[in-house]
This record gives structure tokens, C-alpha cells and sequence, in this order.
């Protein structure tokens, strides 16, 4: 101990050199001060698959994404404006789309209105459309990802068969089969 009972901040010259469970919390708060930002995203990858649960759903019913289509579909024609649902999730299978009282639709968002989401483990993910050609995610959509659930689809205009694309909650793109 120092001066008045504080501690002293020890970092060993080699604290690099040993496992990351050995090192101390003045040990960890240097490499992180110091660090590449390459290093830190690994670090931060690593970090989350253990800590994090990562998508280990794999197929979404054919009947759940069909119905989505038909609802991005005439949400559109309305609009042009987003649709937006939540996903609930059985094993390892989207099995139903969850619609949210008080969702408000725009051109460019759609904005859920979570008080009104059941209190229910099943529902891991969301589901919209984008009235545009791309489903890929905006920085928004990012930020959704991040926040709620695990699964995530995106579905774009014309919603065919082929129009959609499925993403990780850290946005890294997944593929989903479509179950019978």
C-alpha cells in the first residue's frame, strides 16, 4: 500500500506476455489506453461470443416470411413507408411475427413502441422492410441490432422470394433457410 492506505499501480513490464485472466485491472486499463484499434475490436469480438449469446437461429418458417412480404408490400403502397415487426423465436426457428400497438411508420423509419412489447424470452429479434432496393442496414439500423435481440431481417422492394437479408445483432450477415 502507499501513502493513506491507496494502492499502489503496478503494471509488469511482461504483463503482455501472460494469459489475460493474470493480469490486473491497472494491467488491462493500460493495454486498453494503448492498444490498435485492430487489436481492440479482436479483443472486443472475442469478448462478446463469450459473453453475448450469438445468433444460433437457422431457419424462419416460409408462412412467417411470407407474411411479412405481403405486409411490407402494402405498407408501401401506403406510403412509401416501412414496416416492422418483432420476431419470436422457438428453438432454432423464427416461427412468428410479433406486431407492436403504437409501431409508427415513415419513409425513412420505423419506430417500435417498446412499452408495448410482452414480457416474453421467446421474442429475440425484428423484422422490417426498406421501400427502397437494398436491404442492407443504415447506421440506425446498427444501432437496433445492437440494442434488441439477436436475429434481424431486413426486407426490400420488389419482396420477392429473394429480396431479404438476415443479420447478427452485431450486424455481421447470417444466413437463415426457410423452413417448409
Amino acid at each position: 500500500m502507499g501513502l493513506f492506505g491507496r494502492k499502489k499501480k503496478w503494471i509488469r513490464a511482461d504483463y503482455q506476455s501472460l494469459p489475460r485472466e493474470e493480469w490486473t485491472e491497472y494491467e488491462m486499463d493500460h493495454w486498453f489506453q494503448n492498444c490498435s484499434e485492430e487489436e481492440y475490436w479482436r479483443y472486443w469480438e472475442g469478448w462478446s461470443r463469450q459473453t453475448i449469446p450469438h445468433p444460433r437461429v437457422t431457419h424462419i418458417r416460409r408462412e412467417c416470411l411470407d407474411m411479412a412480404r405481403e405486409a411490407a408490400r402494402a405498407t408501401d403502397a401506403e406510403g412509401p413507408r416501412e414496416f416492422a415487426c418483432l420476431l419470436r423465436v422457438e428453438g432454432k426457428i423464427v416461427t412468428e411475427l410479433v406486431l407492436l400497438p403504437g409501431t409508427v411508420s415513415g419513409d425513412e423509419h420505423a419506430i417500435f413502441d417498446l412499452w408495448m412489447q410482452p414480457v416474453d424470452a421467446t421474442i429475440r429479434g425484428t423484422l422490417h422492410s426498406h421501400p427502397d432496393e437494398h436491404p442492407y442496414p443504415s447506421d440506425a439500423d446498427f444501432e437496433l441490432f445492437d440494442y434488441k435481440g439477436e436475429i434481424h431481417l431486413i426486407l426490400c422492394r420488389p419482396y420477392g422470394p429473394e429480396d431479404w437479408r438476415a443479420y447478427a445483432h452485431n450486424g455481421n450477415p447470417v444466413e437463415l433457410a426457410v423452413a417448409g
